[in-house]
């Protein structure tokens, strides 16, 4: 009876090995794909140390068939949409904020990477794929927002334009994860809708600015006209017409008001906050910085003024200053009020005073620098702000 046993025991187990080794190939590979479909996961926060990144990010793993009949190696591209009206369809696509981040001729928010494969080729294991910093991402509309974040595994030829493949056939696997976003800044379509208003926004911050010392200078009012003109130039003979009727009557107004200083700017300030994108805030600065030095000077109440701005409106202060920088080297009267001197270098109150240091040392030295310039302008200023550096140097003991 034992021997029985044995011998059906001996029988299955050869009918196992001989159905595997009969098989195909291309049985095998249809059988692991099925067994390890390519799915993705998303978790939010700090990326791995490793990827040198200190910023709240979705971090994308993927695992699974990676495969290709074919070819050595695949393209795995991830493009992201946002679902937030409507998940089961394609969404809107969304935008970068920085170059890295984006499709090659637009915008549109993009990245992809190559890798080995094999007819059998696949991921056992989540295996990071990417960290996609939150800050870089610009959705359509502002609030609390629905996105889909899409990988796919493609031929290595493969191309996305604005969010689109050149050929789907080229897509070999994919898969999706949607995430929730909060988008405190106003989307790229809220900009376009909102663009009137931001322009409105900002040549009441402009006449503000100008209106700060006490007097209208005609060099500051014709800065802010010029500005309005070159948006006027940019539009179609019809809208230009019209355009053009609404900014001249709106600059007239706007002058009176703020000559009379019946300009509320907390309130100006909070319109402002709502409707501007960040681009369109960092044209503010450079319109309030242009009218501050178009008399030639710039003064302590048009720095305390501007760097008030700068703070309220959120823009990087880093890039304010090199903004602010390249004003200042330009005029012939510069007057920087005490505290204001502090932020205009980066400086802030949370700052110990060694990080306070290190920031003036290089600020010395970019300065410094510039003190053999042949423009004579640009070698007074360069004088004047080393000194004004080198006075902070000794108040932090650098």
């Amino acid at each position: 009876m034992e021997g029985i046993v044995v011998w059906i025991i001996i029988i299955i187990g050869w009918m196992f090995i001989k159905n595997v080794f009969s098989k195909s190939d291309d049985e095998i590979i249809s059988e692991t794909v099925q067994d390890n479909p390519f799915e993705i996961k998303v978790k939010s926060g700090q990326p791995p140390t490793e990827t040198g990144l200190k910023l709240d990010c979705f971090n994308v793993e993927m695992k699974g068939m990676v495969n290709h009949p074919t070819d050595p190696e695949v393209k795995i591209i991830l493009t992201l949409q946002d679902v937030t009206d409507d998940e089961t369809k394609a969404g809107i696509s969304v935008l970068s904020a920085v170059e890295a981040f984006s499709e090659t001729k637009s915008r549109v928010f993009s990245w992809y990477s190559r890798a080995k494969t094999s007819p059998g080729g696949y991921y056992p294991d989540w295996t990071r794929y990417i960290s996609i910093p939150k800050d870089f991402l610009i959705p359509p509309h502002k609030g609390n927002r629905k996105i889909k974040i899409l990988v796919f595994v493609c031929d290595i030829d493969t191309e996305i334009d604005l969010g689109k493949f050149d050929d789907t056939s080229k897509i070999r696997h994919y898969a999706t994860k949607i995430v929730s976003l909060n988008y405190k800044e106003p989307g790229y379509m809220d900009e376009v809708i909102n663009k009137s208003k931001v322009e409105d926004l900002t040549i009441k911050l402009g006449m503000s600015m100008a209106a700060v010392d006490g007097h209208l200078d005609q060099k500051e009012l014709d800065v802010i006209k010029n500005w309005a003109k070159g948006i006027v130039n940019l539009l179609d003979e019809d809208r230009a017409t019209e355009k053009k009727k609404h900014f001249s009557k709106f600059i007239k107004e706007t002058y009176s008001t703020a000559k009379s200083k019946k300009i509320s700017l907390s309130t100006l300030v909070k319109e402002f906050n709502e409707v501007a994108s960040k681009s369109q805030k960092y044209t503010a600065i450079q319109l309030l910085l242009d009218i501050s030095s178009a008399d030639g000077s710039y003064s302590k109440s048009e720095d305390t003024f501007i760097n008030k701005i700068a703070k309220t409106t959120g823009v990087d202060l880093k890039t304010f200053k090199e903004m602010r920088n390249k004003v200042v080297a330009k005029v012939d009267k510069l007057e920087i009020s005490e505290k204001p001197t502090e932020e205009s270098f980066g400086l802030t109150d949370d700052m110990d005073d060694s990080e306070k240091c290190k920031i003036l040392r290089k600020e010395y030295t970019k300065w410094n620098s510039q003190t053999t310039q042949k423009d004579p302008k640009r070698k007074k200023r360069a004088k004047e702000m080393v000194k004004t550096i080198a006075n902070l140097r000794k108040q932090y003991n650098c």
